[in-house]
């Protein structure tokens, strides 16, 4: 914990900051080391006059004469001399601060990117973003979790949260988002599965299903969206948290799953399942990446961004 000396000490700096002339502390480092106003005027490109003004300045703030003549010579103060390695630190840290960001350089950089999503997206998602930074940018980590958000506060934990745009909306405006890709929502059933192709509501209801289990906290719009059988009596065989589970149960079973299209094509590529279209009005959804504007200006940030999109395109 701080103590109260420290306390005080900072929130008297804001207005010493502020009654403080800045911009002369370089003359005074320059002073310092030449003890010339002649040789300070030629190595800053100042006339002599204004050297001596900005001297008569700084022994004005500083409450002290600083250089004094010796003869034909100058000399430093006691206060003078106390000043130089302060002041030489404080400047070549203000010049680093004040300095330019080098541009990022993704061949070059070390970042870890940090992305909350559902199990799925990651599926979809991690192969492009890996093979992407294996030839551009080598030493960048994407790391997906689970991180179970309430609200937009949760965001400033991660650098991305990549969900279906109602949940995004759901939000709030305080985020920055990207549109990556649409999907909809279809049926997945076993390849040797008696099931036809195309379910209507009443065929639904006699099957055995394998569920995604949604979190309480979805909002109910995204709810109603990825569940086009609320409302409906079910008949739930098992409920799971991973959308790739469902692939698992539906191919070793009777059951059948409602899952994103893309991720359909996904699993059908990988097991013996095949997708069966739904005879309700269709649930299309936008998936969104979404991040706090405190992240904003992060570096890398902004690359990332353009690389998730660049990703999301190979998936259409």
């Amino acid at each position: 914990m701080r103590s109260d000396k420290h306390t005080d000490a900072e929130l008297d700096l804001g207005p010493r900051l502020r009654r403080s002339k800045l911009d002369l502390l370089p003359i005074l480092h320059e002073l310092l080391r030449t003890g010339s106003l002649t040789r300070t005027g030629r190595a800053l490109g100042m006339s002599q006059p204004a050297v001596s003004k900005a001297l008569r300045q700084l022994r004005a703030e500083f409450g002290d004469d600083l250089l004094v003549s010796l003869g034909r010579g100058v000399r430093l103060t006691d206060r003078a001399e106390t000043l130089i390695a302060p002041l030489h630190r404080a400047l070549s840290e203000i010049d680093e601060l004040l300095r330019p960001a080098a541009a990022f350089e993704p061949a070059r950089e070390q970042l870890r990117i940090t992305i909350t999503t559902a199990d799925y997206v990651s599926a979809l998602l991690a192969p492009a973003l890996t093979e992407i930074c294996a030839r551009e940018a080598p030493c960048v980590v994407f790391q997906f979790i689970d991180a179970g958000f309430r609200s937009v506060e949760d965001l400033s934990r991660v650098d991305f949260l990549i969900a279906p745009r109602a949940y995004r909306q759901a939000l709030g405006k305080r985020i920055g988002h990207v549109a990556l890709w649409r999907d909809e929502v279809v049926c997945i059933a076993g390849r040797d599965s008696p099931v036809g192709p195309r379910l209507a509501p009443a065929d639904f209801q006699r099957l055995r299903q394998a569920a995604y289990t949604l979190s309480p906290r979805v909002p109910p719009q995204v709810r109603a969206m990825l569940m086009p059988t609320a409302g409906l009596e079910t008949r739930i065989a098992c409920s799971v948290p991973d959308f790739l589970v469902l692939g698992a149960i539906v191919e070793r079973t009777d059951c059948v799953a409602l899952v994103p299209r893309k991720l359909a094509e996904h699993l059908c590529r990988a097991r013996a399942l095949r997708i069966v279209e739904l005879a309700y009005p269709r649930r299309q959804f936008a998936n969104d990446a979404c991040w706090s504007l405190a992240a904003t200006g992060k570096r890398g940030h902004a690359w990332a961004r353009d690389l998730l999109v660049r990703a999301a395109q190979q998936l259409a």
